[in-house]
Parts: structure tokens; C-alpha cells; sequence
């Protein structure tokens, strides 16, 4: 964390009000409040419900309610799965209080735009190097530097061709997406700029001039939600307009305004008088070595169904269709249907041979 911080101060970045997210071990707790004491800290919500599956706190029920309270983009629907937690089990609720960092989206600080509340990208980044992991670490490195010498220059490219004002491709996307779902809102013009908009049985109201909506998700993710949106096409306004700075061409072209050069062979390099770096001596363990990380007690095995597997007939978690004791429609023909079926058929058949014998 120091030389992160040293790494800012050098490119002329004196910020220290940062976001950062993570498990809760208590090292990486340590570090940033020692290096940046004003930085927010955020906790991978997956990491948390596997917490609390070491605790005893785990089934179908709570991981849904667990996942209602971590997305919730409002504090009312937030209190409400958090309400429902408590009937199910007081100590599960009590241990989430004793949680200081932020897990829940309407935690965030609206100023970030950014409502991630797992390190997914994270784990993509150590699936993407596994091919590397059994290399020799200068092996492992360099293929991880063409690696990311390949993403980068690709999203360079893509940030010089990109017009002014344009979207990112994720935000196109939960535009794209959002939009879909504005069909079933409608929009009620109440005066002064203000609207309500009636998703369902549900009213939010929206206000463009401090881009807010009742559902609180368009001020943390800084892309507008279904209900801006009914707006926006109502009032025949582009919705490109109001969507945060931090998705459009200018912040991309900032991110990616340089890449990785290529480099030579190391037999090209120039010779310096340093003494050669000799590997640690390794002693052999017994056996053949592991490829696979191990994994937590509560942590589902590999290519096996775990315990959050979706029914196809109720909906709910745990159990799958063939199982379902809920009383859920069956998606296959009746038996009965079957049955009459066998037997009309067998009739038919039964007649064909008596009129063939007579």
C-alpha cells in the first residue's frame, strides 16, 4: 500500500479518499487504514455470505434474503430483507451489524458511480494467468506481460477510435438492457421537472435536474435505471446525456491513453557487471504436485451441483425440478394425458388385428 501510494504521489495524484474492496482479512483492514486513512472500505460480498456459511448461517432462505439486502439500492428494501433475516435467524442479522465495511449497494457513495460489491474481476484476472501458474516465475511473469500487453493495446485502439461523447461498450449495454425494461414503466409529468413513475404497483419519483430516482439505482451506478429512462423517452431527451462522465469517451481515452511497448529478447539486453541471482534451493515434495487450489469446507466442489441450484418449477433455491416438493407446474405431458394415450393407441392396434384375422 505504501508503494502504491508513493506510485500516486509520483504521477502528480495527491488523492487519498479512495475506494477500496476486498475479503476482510485483517492485513489488507491494517494497511489502507494505515496508508490512506480517509480511503472507504468495501467487502466482497461473496466473501462475506461464505463467512457467514462458516458461521452456521446458510440454506436457501438466507442466501436469497443475503443477496436482496447486498443489492438493494435503497435503505427501504434493504431494512425490509434485513427485517425478514432477523425472523429467520437473529444471530445472522446480528453477526452482518457487526460487519463496519460497506457490502450493501445503497451504502455507496454516489460519487463513485460504481455499485461492485465483489471482486469478480479479480478472480477473472487469476483465471485468465492459470496457464501460467506451473511456469518458472520469470516465465510467469513475462507471459503475464504479454497478456496484458495484448487487453491493453486492444482497448487503446478502441479508445482512439471512440467519437466524442460516446459510450463504453458496458454502459451501451446496461442502456441497451434498461431500456427493454422501461416498456412496462409509466411516466406522470408532475411539473418543475419532477415525474413519478409507476413500475408495476410501485411509484418512484424522478427528478432529471439531480439525476435521482426513488430506486436509488441510477445515483450509485451513474447510468440512468428503467424509471429515468421511461422519462427520458417521454420528454424525447437522449439518454446519453445522462449518464456519468466515467462511461463516456473522454474517461476511457484517459484510462487507456498509453499501452505496453514491445520489449527485446533478453539476449539483446545490455550487459551490466551484477552479480547472476541464483534460485532457492527447493526440496522435492513427496508426490505429485497440486494443480488445483484447495478449496473451504463450505466452498462447492467443481463440476458438482451445489446447494444454490434453481428449481425450474417454483423458482426457489436448493433442489431442482425432479426433486420439487412444492407443488410447482410440471412442464412435461400429464400421466394421465400418457396413459390414454398407450391405450387408444393399443385399442387401435387391437381392432387392426381382429379385422385382419376375420
Amino acid at each position: 500500500m505504501r508503494c502504491l501510494r508513493q506510485m500516486f504521489e509520483q504521477e502528480g495524484c495527491n488523492k487519498d479518499d479512495w475506494t477500496f474492496i476486498s475479503d476482510r482479512m485483517k492485513g489488507v483492514d491494517l494497511a489502507v487504514r494505515d496508508t490512506f486513512p480517509r480511503a472507504t472500505r468495501r467487502v466482497c460480498c461473496q466473501h462475506l455470505y461464505m463467512n457467514c456459511k462458516n458461521n452456521g448461517f446458510s440454506g436457501s432462505a438466507f442466501f436469497k434474503l443475503f443477496w436482496i439486502a447486498a443489492n438493494a439500492h435503497n435503505e427501504y428494501v434493504y431494512g425490509k430483507a434485513l427485517e425478514k433475516i432477523t425472523a429467520h435467524d437473529p444471530n445472522a442479522a446480528a453477526y452482518l451489524d457487526t460487519c463496519q465495511e460497506q457490502w450493501s449497494r445503497h451504502m455507496f457513495d454516489p460519487a463513485v458511480c460504481c455499485d461492485h460489491n465483489t471482486t469478480n474481476f479479480v478472480e477473472s484476472f487469476n483465471a485468465c494467468t492459470k496457464p501460467y501458474r506451473d511456469m518458472p516465475v520469470f516465465s510467469l511473469l513475462e507471459a503475464i506481460r504479454k497478456w496484458c500487453m495484448e487487453r491493453v493495446g486492444a482497448r487503446f485502439d478502441m479508445a482512439i477510435d471512440m467519437e466524442d461523447g460516446q459510450l463504453t461498450e458496458y454502459a451501451k449495454k446496461e442502456v441497451d438492457e434498461r431500456t427493454g425494461e422501461s416498456r412496462f414503466c409509466y411516466a406522470t409529468a408532475c411539473g418543475g421537472g419532477e415525474f413519478e413513475v409507476r413500475d408495476a404497483h410501485v411509484n418512484f419519483p424522478i427528478r432529471l435536474s439531480t439525476r435521482s430516482c426513488g430506486c436509488g439505482k441510477w445515483q450509485i451506478s451513474g447510468i440512468p435505471c428503467k424509471h429515468a429512462l421511461r422519462v427520458i423517452y417521454d420528454q424525447r431527451l437522449n439518454p446519453i446525456d445522462f449518464v456519468s462522465p466515467f462511461f463516456k469517451s473522454a474517461a476511457y481515452k484517459l484510462t487507456y491513453a498509453d499501452h505496453i511497448h514491445p520489449m527485446s529478447d533478453p539476449t539483446q539486453w545490455p550487459n551490466f557487471s551484477l552479480p547472476t541471482i541464483q534460485p532457492p534451493v527447493i526440496k522435492r515434495q513427496a508426490g505429485r504436485p497440486a494443480k488445483k487450489r484447495k478449496r473451504g469446507p463450505n466452498e462447492p466442489r467443481k463440476g458438482k451441483r451445489n446447494s444454490n441450484v434453481k428449481c425450474g418449477k417454483c423458482r426457489e433455491f436448493g433442489h431442482n425440478s425432479r426433486t420439487c416438493k412444492n407443488g410447482g407446474p410440471s412442464t412435461g405431458p400429464s400421466t394421465s394425458a400418457a396413459v390414454g394415450a398407450s391405450t387408444s393407441q393399443g385399442g387401435s392396434r387391437g381392432r387392426k388385428r381382429a379385422n385382419t384375422a376375420t
